[in-house]
């Protein structure tokens, strides 16, 4: 996200966990299982009491879109989702409360609840929920004890448990823990994101950070409650550079007919960033997926950024290769990438394409490139752009002989209009290839265009 983005506007795109597309239908089987947290309070607050030893605070999200959409699912929306779907509009809000005391055991302690309304007005092109008569939910989000304390001048230790927020990395594996859409509605906003039942113990020692998790999930009225157990290290080499390592296996998994592999599953993961300049930086990250005998799936991505520092509006030009595999039908294995909890930290990371990461796909079975570039217009005002070329890995496991899915082309307008308040205008078009006709059934250019709104309180 760049500079003129938002708190808000970064968990506006965390959608639920499930995979909405028969594209990733086995992947969904875990895609509900998984949540990392870290507690941290929203971005704006007031302060409602505060003495030596005590402070209690108050914040509110408010978020809305609108779309208007032509030729959605290639012109079969019926076919595909079971509805038409043309304009629809969504509403959350999330009011919250913060306590924080200090002193406790030599620490602080800290403390969080927020609940979470969702509305839609409309048929949303996720098809989720078709059948529901403008589908909404009030639900409890946060609810969490954290304690910290200090064991040296660059030592801490964090204790959370609960129900909170976290990601690891770029949140290609862990950022968002709850599910949206359905009978609760709001999918695209993704306003629901903290785990559910989980426990967090984090040690930061200089350059060194190490975690261990407990995590669960928050997958609604229809959802499959599951667990994983992990840990997480990431270590400052230097100054721009930085590695990451991640191990997660499924602990639990309440469908017992699943659960004999899926509480095999293990994932491990290796990232990195370097800033080689002052104007380029290379970053990147590789999973793998085994476990039962069963399971082999890969999942990896390479990136450049590039900033023309010295132009005017400071543009910066990104490339970007992401591959996750897909499941070869010839084979007794699944080779799928199995999404987990995966959440919105830039355009086009980890929803790759406004269209086909929100409507299409999950974060499965695709080979994208993409090619972004970014402007500052003004202090608050930001514009972005992309291209991606979008293919399948396994064409088979949809029933389909062509590779080819589409490329779509996405443009950002976001504006940071005052301290509290973030409008965001998007158009997107998704030019269909032959893998995608077959799919779907459809032909035509699907083409959108999204407002999105949100105030801080």
């Amino acid at each position: 996200m760049h500079n003129s983005g938002c708190e808000n506007h970064q968990k506006r795109s965390g959608k639920p966990l499930l995979a909405p597309r028969a594209s990733a239908a086995s992947g969904s089987l875990i895609a509900a299982a998984v949540a990392v947290a870290a507690a941290t309070p929203a971005a704006a607050q007031t302060t409602v009491y505060e003495s030596d030893d005590v402070s209690l605070d108050v914040a509110a999200d408010a978020t809305a879109v609108v779309f208007t959409q032509n030729n959605s699912w290639f012109g079969e929306p019926e076919t595909n989702i079971g509805a038409d779907t043309d304009s629809w509009a969504e509403l959350a809000f999330e009011p919250q409360l913060y306590l924080t005391v200090r002193n406790v055991l030599g620490g602080e302690l800290s403390a969080g609840v927020s609940t979470v309304t969702t509305k839609t007005y409309g048929e949303s092109a996720d098809g989720l929920a078709v059948g529901f008569d403008d589908p909404g939910a009030t639900t409890l989000e946060k609810l969490y004890v954290g304690w910290k304390t200090e064991i040296g001048p660059n030592d801490t230790i964090e204790i959370f448990g609960g129900d909170f927020d976290y990601q690891i990395g770029t949140g290609f594996l862990i950022k968002d823990g709850g599910r949206d859409g359905g009978d609760r509605g709001g999918f695209y906003l993704g306003a629901r994101s903290a785990s559910r039942g989980s426990a967090l113990l984090r040690v930061k020692t200089g350059d060194l950070l190490l975690e261990g998790f407990y995590l669960g999930n928050n997958p609604g009225r229809s959802g499959i409650r599951a667990h994983v157990v992990g840990a997480n290290v990431e270590y400052e080499l230097a100054e721009e550079v930085s590695i990451g390592a991640t191990y997660i296996e499924v602990a639990h998994f309440d469908d017992p007919v699943t659960a004999g592999t899926a509480e095999n599953l293990k994932a491990y993961d290796f990232r990195g960033s370097a800033k080689v300049s002052d104007q380029l930086t290379f970053s990147g990250e590789y999973a793998v997926q085994s476990g039962a005998g069963f399971y082999d799936g890969k999942g990896w991505y390479l990136q450049g950024d590039y900033g023309f520092d010295s132009l005017p509006l400071n543009p910066t030009l990104t490339y970007r290769y992401a591959e996750v595999t897909g499941d070869d039908p010839a084979t007794l294995k699944n080779e799928e990438f199995i999404p987990l909890a995966y959440g919105f930290t830039d355009y086009g990371q980890w929803y790759q394409g406004e269209i086909t990461g929100n409507w299409i796909f999950a974060n499965s079975n695709q080979k994208t490139h993409m090619v972004k570039g970014t402007a500052t217009l003004t202090e608050s005002l930001a514009l972005t752009a992309s291209w991606l070329n979008i293919s399948l890995d396994e064409p088979g496991q949809l029933g389909v002989t062509d590779a080819a899915f589409g490329n779509e082309f996405d443009v950002f307008i976001d504006w940071q209009a005052t301290d509290r308040l973030f409008l965001s205008l998007a158009g997107a078009v998704l030019v269909p290839g032959e893998g995608a006709k077959q799919l779907t059934g459809g032909s035509g250019t699907w083409s959108h265009v999204m407002l999105y709104a949100s105030v801080s309180f």
